[in-house]
């Protein structure tokens, strides 16, 4: 169940996590989008000029891009910021009880380098 055991600092940093996954995953989608169209994606969904397979599959694209980012920036602060106790009363344990294992998470040097990177690209 989501937001079982979490305080409400763990939960405005996951919102927080997730509202810049989500520009992130808009920027990196825009510049995607250019890069294989070599056109601007569609600004607005109720534009007659813009076909609506485009608009369609834009949509698409970037509702599950967005969604996606977000879900991974909240697990990664609830797998940096959750005490491992606290996460195993969550409720992420097996069905014989046992804790799940976690996979590593990238630590925030190596996300941070990745942003470095991209931003630069971008310029």
């Amino acid at each position: 169940m989501p937001g079982k055991g979490e305080g409400r600092t763990i939960r405005t940093l996951k919102d927080a996590a997730g509202l810049v996954a989500a520009v992130a995953a808009r920027r990196g989608l825009r510049a995607g989008w250019q890069v294989v169209t070599g056109k601007e994606p569609p600004g607005a969904p109720d534009d007659k000029q813009v076909p609506l397979g485009e608009v369609v599959a834009w949509a698409m694209l970037l509702g599950a891009a967005m969604t996606t980012a977000r879900m991974i920036a909240g697990r990664w602060v609830s797998r940096v910021l959750l005490p491992r106790r606290q996460r195993e009363a969550a409720g992420q344990t097996d069905s014989q009880g046992h804790p799940l294992p976690q996979p590593e998470s990238p630590r925030f040097g190596y996300l941070a380098l990745v942003a470095a990177l991209l931003w630069r690209r971008r310029r």
